[in-house]
């Protein structure tokens, strides 16, 4: 779907929002950003659209990316997936097979596969900012003019073998509480970071986490003759995989019940 057509769909709906906001009853996404741009910080037309789409991007491109990685690293890796069947399984059994808000809270190793996923395989190569006004880098001498464009290479930052030994290692547990309090918090930038981090990040992650516990639960993910080790991927605007993402499901014969 071409960005300029997303793009007018949802100008579309702002505009119809804006000015019918006060008369809609029902709380939606998109009333409640129209009505925080009103009664908060204002924002232009421009602005709020942008933020719908960045809604829109994050729930739909990058939750897919994530889960195909996420799928094709737990195949490659079957002692880490079946640590996460476990965990499930054991999370599950305490909130009675409902997959709710509380319990997915609960579900860290899950946490720990999507943020190492994220590591690996981030939604954006690179971050780019444009300055507001001059900025000088500290005693570095260094001055960043405004209306200058600073790019930040998360992909290169999150394979830094500094910042993260066996870079190319699938290891949840780099994203337990005590090995991410050993780290600068700005070595991992998967959504960016700071006030004008990625909007739809949280949408994003719970997405992504209800999607894959489903799955999980109910399949196991495995190789087959077609997948790629190591995965063929080109840096673009995000990670490109020409020739996809070939996986085998086979279904648990002990799969777990949701109810």
């Amino acid at each position: 779907m071409s960005i300029l057509i997303i793009y007018s769909n949802y100008k579309f709906m702002v505009t119809l929002r804006v000015t019918r906001f006060h008369s809609v009853s029902n709380s939606y996404l998109l009333s409640d950003i129209c009505s925080a741009s009103s009664s908060f910080i204002a924002l232009s037309l421009d602005e709020l659209v942008g933020q719908c789409v960045i809604f829109f991007l994050a729930g739909y491109d990058t939750t897919a990316s994530t889960l195909s990685f996420a799928s094709y690293l737990l195949a490659l890796n079957p002692g880490i997936q079946n640590t996460l069947y476990e965990e499930l399984r054991e999370v599950l059994q305490r909130h009675k097979g409902e997959l709710t808000y509380e319990a997915l809270q609960d579900m860290k190793y899950l946490d720990n596969v999507i943020s190492e996923t994220l590591r690996i395989y981030p939604p954006s190569p690179r971050l780019e900012r444009l300055t507001e006004a001059d900025f000088k880098l500290g005693d570095t001498g260094i001055t960043l003019p405004k209306g200058m464009i600073v790019s930040i290479p998360n992909y290169a930052l999150q394979h830094d073998p500094k910042l993260f030994p066996d870079p190319e290692k699938f290891d949840p547990d780099r994203f337990t509480a005590e090995e991410r309090a050993k780290r600068d918090p700005y070595a991992y930038l998967p959504f960016g970071a700071g006030p004008r981090n990625c909007v739809g990040m949280r949408f994003a992650l719970m997405q992504i986490k209800i999607c894959l516990a489903c799955t999980v639960t109910q399949f196991e993910m495995l190789r087959c003759s077609e997948t790629k080790v190591p995965l063929e991927f080109h840096l673009g605007p995000g990670l490109l995989i020409p020739k996809g993402i070939h996986l085998k499901l086979k279904s648990r014969e002990d799969k777990i019940l949701l109810k």
